[in-house]
């Protein structure tokens, strides 16, 4: 019989490997199309409404020389666009743009079809019982 510790650990290899092997099949849903840094940066746009990039960084908990290169994409994709406050000139706003918007609905539609793919083998009771463990483990 396998010790606390041992279960401990395998666990923890198995949370790991689930991660890589979910984060690997999400950029085939985003089809090259996008990054995922990309896909959050335009949900999160698209939810929050217009931010500047330091509020993005703080957000996203990543540097803000990452989100000037990713919104840079973004930006050549015509899927956000800076814009100067009327206010105050330094202040710049990122703003999604309707091509932009209509690029996050449709790979939240890809998302959404492939996650109910990958949970088709699981009964609302398993899902619930990942909810109520994964809560747990998130307030342990």
């Amino acid at each position: 019989m396998k010790s606390r510790q041992d279960k401990m650990y395998e666990m923890e290899a198995l949370m790991r490997h689930v991660y890589k092997k979910l984060r690997q099949e999400m950029n085939q849903v985003y089809d090259k199309e996008m990054s995922r840094n990309e896909f959050f940066i335009l949900k999160t746009l698209y939810e929050q409404g217009s931010r500047k990039s330091s509020d993005l960084s703080k957000m996203l908990n990543v540097s803000a020389s990452h989100i000037t290169a990713v919104t840079d994409s973004l930006i050549e994709k015509s899927w956000i666009q800076r814009v100067r406050s009327v206010q105050d000139r330094r202040i710049v706003d990122l703003h999604l743009t309707e091509e932009g918007k209509n690029t996050l609905e449709l790979f939240e539609k890809k998302k959404t079809d492939f996650l109910l793919q990958k949970f088709n083998d699981f009964s609302d009771q398993d899902m619930e019982n990942f909810i109520t463990l994964f809560n747990k483990l998130l307030n342990a």
